[in-house]
């Protein structure tokens, strides 16, 4: 597995999803940062870093899915790739009041799906984590594992010999 390239798909993921993020009013930033700030434009640094940090680390399992499941990476499968990261992030944002000590007194709770902001937040929940899969399967690019056909290797990889008939 390449974990430098799964690794700079998941912050490139990341970013975007927290570009997208900023139509709803729920701050993904704002709640990993005030895990460990006072709330403020610090807490907020510290929670975008975080959440870059996660998105690299979660493109491993993607890259590890190209690899060894699909042998192949795509912007395609790394969407349906998304829908187990949705179903287990979705769960995830349900638990946060339980171990987070702002929420909901201070930090408005996002609710299992983001559904505490309704039908789009739950839809833009979704949208996000397909976008992000999208981005690390289409960045990941060439597998180092690729499915055995059968066929001869050459110089230019796996296929039919020059020459041969």
């Amino acid at each position: 597995m390449n974990i430098r390239r799964a690794f700079l798909a998941g912050v490139v993921g990341g970013a975007i999803m927290a570009v997208l993020g900023k139509v709803v009013p729920v701050s993904v930033e704002m709640i990993l940062g005030t895990l460990f700030l006072p709330r403020g434009v610090g807490a907020w640094v510290l929670g975008l870093v975080l959440h870059l940090v996660i998105s690299g680390a979660i493109a491993l399992l993607y890259g590890l899915g190209f690899e060894r499941i699909t042998h192949r990476a795509t912007a395609g499968i790394g969407a349906a790739f998304s829908i187990v990261h949705v179903v287990i992030g979705g769960l995830a944002l349900a638990a946060l009041p339980a171990i987070h000590p702002l929420i909901p007194e201070q930090i408005r709770a996002p609710g299992m799906f983001m559904s505490s902001i309704g039908f789009g937040g739950v839809l833009l929940f979704l949208i996000e984590h397909l976008v992000y899969g999208a981005i690390v399967g289409q960045l990941y690019g060439p597998v180092m594992h690729p499915r055995e056909t059968g066929a001869p290797v050459t110089r230019f990889g796996r296929g039919r010999v020059s020459g041969a008939a």
